[in-house]
């Protein structure tokens, strides 16, 4: 098992947790492949809007896009797409390459 794989495992296991403590349940996991691609968050949006979800969770803001200004546009984005919220669960075993929103006491927005 590649280094990859384990990351996206433990990032899979954490939004899994994650969801549980909020009561939410976890419908289907999106992992985009090839760097600055958006094929995901594309797939996703279209999803959510066709299952009628309203809230998406991930692992921190660099997984919408690595620079913070387009990962804030991309948040909100899904958010008014989805007519919901956006969780963003930032582990705090390693820091980000930049501060990432925490979701805390039912988010923030």
């Amino acid at each position: 098992m590649s280094d990859d794989d384990r990351s996206e495992q433990q990032h899979v296991s954490n939004i899994a947790a994650f969801a549980e403590r909020e009561g939410l349940a976890l419908s289907m996991v999106f992992v985009e492949k090839r760097w600055q691609r958006t094929l995901a968050l594309n797939a996703l949006m279209a999803y959510c809007q066709g299952h009628g979800i309203r809230h998406v969770i991930v692992p921190t803001s660099e997984h919408l896009n690595q620079l913070p200004v387009l990962a804030d546009v991309s948040k909100e984005a899904l958010e008014q797409d989805i007519g919901g919220q956006v969780w963003i669960v930032a582990s705090m075993e390693k820091p980000s390459s930049y501060p990432p929103t925490v979701a805390k006491n039912g988010g923030d927005k």
